[in-house]
């Protein structure tokens, strides 16, 4: 898991996470009470579970799961995926401090944001 962009960079209103996941794993069904979820599938296949629900989604799918929904997400595919995660607004901010995981926070530093940005074709003014 890598910390794009931290809760403390941007005063707790939002958290950026690329997260790497395995061939056939699962996430446990939770449910975010505070924070509204934003996944970008930017390689791989997955399935989502949503309120009773699957849905398939692909490289390019974006997902937005609002607080309060139980859901759990599978890789399907026949390679390790990756998801573009951002949770607004982060109130958990201490969940995602560095435990021995690769960890990139930026904060102000534009040069390094505008790199990020490129890599999944966003443009920032």
């Amino acid at each position: 898991m890598n910390l794009i962009l931290s809760a403390e960079c941007t005063g707790g209103k939002l958290t950026i996470i690329e997260q790497e996941i395995g061939i056939g794993a699962v996430s446990s069904a939770h449910v975010c009470n505070r924070e509204d979820k934003v996944i970008l599938v930017t390689k791989g296949n997955f399935l989502l579970f949503a309120e009773g629900k699957t849905y398939e989604a692909e490289k390019g799918a974006n997902i937005f799961i609002p607080h309060g929904i139980v859901h759990s997400i599978k890789n399907i595919g026949t390679q390790t995926g990756v998801l573009l995660v951002t949770l607004t607004p982060d109130s958990q901010p201490s969940a995602f401090k560095p435990s021995g995981r690769s960890v990139k926070v930026f904060g102000k530093n534009n040069a390094v944001m505008h790199n990020v940005a490129k890599k999944y074709d966003v443009v920032i003014s």
